[in-house]
This record gives structure tokens, sequence and C-alpha cells, in this order.
């Protein structure tokens, strides 16, 4: 049995499931919006960013999930708290990734995690999870208003060793929320996936990467909730999963907290499983909603900026699959952004090619590229 042991922290504060009026509005919202342009926060921005965030150098209330692996990655054993914790600093996605690259002494725990990250990583494509990290656009538009407005783009990719090792964190921590509901009987939002229709074997001739991840994600089947007991996620390649590490910006990670903290103080759960059923099908509404408009205006900014840049600028695009003859779904490398273009006799899927735009109108929602041969 290693001797990897580390604590996943969450904040929350606030005892709120008394049906306060900021509960009754954060219900109603579902979730926090990230739009381009402007954050529309489930909770009031000063409760949220003060009361119910952690802040470097304060004391914090927070519940713990503390977790020793086995050398395989699997889980030996693992306690949920609640605690009191002072975080030392906040990092960046960028400066973890640095702080991973330099290797310091100094950041020994940072390295550990690391080890950890990449144990389960292993351990759960073991189980069967499938890798479905890609590039995705991130936008900032300050000045929208603007004929001419300012739009910071930058491109996520989710491969990143800092990603992937909050990425595993937050899944670990979703592992053991789950068998600790499971263990003692508390109604929780269990998440899972089927995987009975996908055979990652036929992907194996696809380079590993965004090609082979967008291959096996038009395969995959919605995911599916139960409110009694977990099921097993196949695409995660997990035996239960709940989502628990976003309590202040989506409201089921809230009412997951409301169920275990509520066990901890030794209180019955507030809620029923019935009762989680019935809020959970108008949370997933708001849900929709949410991801539809987000996905809209993060592509209206999208062919903004692509319509801005100088006609002659060139991307790279690797081919994801092919539509019709010579027609192919492009990734655009600089961009994180997917379009369609015809290209030359000889591509193959995976390939990398270069194009231009040709037109971008947004307010149309078209876009035109051209190979440039």
């Amino acid at each position: 049995m290693a001797g990897l042991k580390f604590g996943y922290m969450l904040q929350m504060q606030l005892d709120l499931y008394n049906w306060s009026m900021v509960d009754r509005e954060a219900m109603r919202r579902g979730t926090s919006i990230f739009l381009p342009t402007a954050t529309y926060p489930m909770f009031p921005e000063n409760l949220a960013m003060e009361g119910m965030s952690l802040k470097q150098g304060e004391i914090c209330n927070a519940v713990t999930a503390s977790v020793v692996l086995r050398s395989d990655g699997s889980i030996a054993e693992f306690s949920v708290d609640n605690s009191v914790i002072k975080p030392t600093y906040m990092l960046t996605y960028e400066s973890a990734s640095e702080l991973l690259h330099l290797n310091l002494e100094e950041e020994i725990e940072l390295k550990i995690l690391s080890e950890a990250a990449t144990l389960r990583l292993q351990w759960r494509q073991q189980q069967g999870a499938v890798d479905t990290a890609t590039l995705e656009a991130r936008i900032k538009v300050a000045n929208p208003e603007d004929p001419e407005p300012v739009i910071n783009l930058y491109v996520e990719n989710q491969a990143d060793p800092a990603m992937r090792l909050v990425t595993e964190m937050m899944l670990l921590c979703g592992e053991v929320i789950a068998t600790y509901g499971s263990r003692n009987n508390i109604p929780l939002p269990y998440r899972g996936q089927p995987q009975s229709n996908i055979d990652v074997s036929l992907f194996q001739h696809l380079p590993e990467g965004p090609i082979r991840s967008s291959a096996i994600v038009r395969l995959m089947r919605a995911a599916e909730i139960d409110f009694r007991k977990p099921i097993r996620h196949g695409i995660l390649g997990l035996p239960g999963y709940v989502q628990f590490t976003s309590p202040i910006r989506r409201y089921m990670d809230l009412l997951a907290h409301y169920q275990v903290k509520a066990y901890l103080r030794g209180e019955s759960p507030p809620f029923s499983a019935g009762q989680l059923e019935g809020m959970a099908s108008i949370l997933n509404m708001h849900s929709r909603l949410a991801k539809r408009l987000f996905s809209s205006s993060l592509r209206y900014w999208i062919l903004e900026y692509l319509r801005s840049q100088p006609k002659e600028r060139k991307y790279r695009a690797l081919i994801l699959k092919f539509i019709k003859d010579r027609t192919a779904a492009l990734l655009l490398v600089e961009v994180g952004f997917q379009a369609s273009a015809w290209v030359s006799v000889g591509a193959q899927i995976g390939d990398e090619v270069e194009v231009r735009v040709d037109e971008a109108h947004p307010r149309d929602d078209f876009i035109s590229l051209k190979e440039v041969i």
C-alpha cells in the first residue's frame, strides 16, 4: 500500500438548505453561466467570492476528502470530514504547469499530487476509462459593445499536466463521495454513463489526442443519474461518481453537500431520493439551457475573432473526419474551434493541413475555410 495521502478541500461556509431567499434564487438559476462577455454567478458575487470561497492565507471552513492510494492507483482507504483549513497560496494552471516542469524540491506536495494523478489516470484506463481530452477555445471580450471589440482568445489543452492533475483529483473526490454515500445510505445524485456501445480498440489506428477523442465522443451515450445508489460510469472508468467539487457554481453539487454535511453532523439528510430526483429534473433543464447559451455565445465570438484577423493569416488544422467526399471536419489548432472545408486528394484523418478563413459572418453563423495548397 503506497503512502500517497492527500486532501481534496472544498469550501462551503454557509448552510443554506433552510430555503433562504439566497438558496431559492440559486436553485432557480441552477448554475453559474460563464460567457465571453460576462459571468452570471449562481450566488451573488460578493457572497460567492468572499464567504464561500477558499482564500489564500485565511482560515476557511471546508469539506475534506482524504485518500490513501494503493500502488496501482485504486483507493485503499478514505475519510470525509468537515474541516478548517488555511490555503497557503493559489495557483493558476499556467503557474502549476511551470512548477511541475521545474520539479522544484520546495514543491514536493505538488509533485506528490502529480504522481497520484498519473496513478489514477492509469488505473481508470485499466477500468475502461476513455480519454476525451481535447483542445477548447476560451474567449474574453472586455468591450463587446464597441465597433471593434478587443477579443482575447486562448486555447485550453485538457491534456496539460496541471489540468490533468486537477481533473484526476476532482474525479477521485467524486468516487470517494459516491462510495461514502453508498456505505451510509445517503441519497445523492450518483452519475453514470453506459459504455457498452464503445469498443476503444476500434480507434487505436487514430492518433492519440483530439483526433481519437473526437471520434469516441461522437459515440457516447447520455449520462444517467440514480439517487439511491452508485452506478458505474464507464467513460470515466469509475464504479460510482458524484459531482461534488463545485457547490458555488452548480446547484446539483450543492445538494450533494447538503446531504453529506447533514450526515457528518449526525443528522438525517434533508432530502429523500424522490425529492432529489424532482429537483434534478428542473436543474437539468436549467443546465441544458445554460450550455446552449454558452455554446452559441462562444461560437459567435470565435467567428468574430476569425473575421477580425488578417485575411492572409494561415491556421493549422487537424482532419477529424470526412463528412462527404473530400469535405472534412477540421480542428483549428490555434483556435480550438471545429469547422469544415474541402481538402486535397491524399489527405487522411489525423493529417495536418493549412487553411485560411475565406469568409466569416458571426451574425449569420457562417464560416468558409479554404485549404492552402
